[in-house]
């Protein structure tokens, strides 16, 4: 598991590098790098036993943007011995009750906010793209700088969710906020 956080980690330095590496960097798709950094992500999250007894790893989307396109490739890999499954749904509490994990592409702060309180009650992680996406609800916020993929990290909104991230991810996050 720890090799593939590195790769996707280092796929995404590859695209930060200037120079003869341009040619790589071209060719790596940035939400592919953001995908597999997701997924990796994931791997390194701990969720309380009783999270999730269905067999599946059930990956909550709120749109089917050109990230969520990318995610689906790792449909059906294993995350934390559950088969992941990704599932488009509305932002309602019902829809989002069976999700361990949502992303929001748009990093939309309304949405944001509602999972944040729905958060306090039910073990779900909470993923959103754009800069400032954890101060505004998310607990993990994917970012991307010339060209270079990096994450930031609510350890704080995370703890009180229940769920337990690795040291690793930890200190891989640009920012860490407790």
């Amino acid at each position: 598991m720890w090799r593939r956080l590195c790769a996707a980690v280092l796929a995404a330095l590859l695209q930060a590098l200037p120079g003869h590496w341009a040619w790589a960097a071209e060719r790596v798709d940035e939400n592919e790098v953001k995908a597999a950094v997701i997924y990796n992500l994931l791997l390194f999250v701990q969720w309380p036993a009783q999270a999730s007894s269905t067999g599946s790893f059930r990956f909550c989307v709120l749109d089917d943007g050109a990230l969520t396109m990318a995610l689906r490739r790792h449909e059906r890999k294993k995350v934390q011995g559950q088969t992941l499954e990704i599932h488009r749904v509305s932002a309602t509490p019902e829809d989002l009750g069976t999700c361990l994990a949502v992303m929001v592409e748009a990093g939309n702060p309304r949405i944001l906010a509602r999972l944040g309180v729905l958060a306090r009650t039910q073990a779900i992680l909470v993923i959103a793209e754009g800069a400032g996406a954890v101060d505004r609800g998310a607990m993990i916020g994917l970012h991307t700088d010339g060209g270079h993929v990096s994450f930031d990290i609510n350890h704080g909104a995370m703890k009180k969710s229940g769920l337990a991230p690795s040291s690793k991810i930890l200190r891989l996050a640009r920012t860490l906020i407790d």
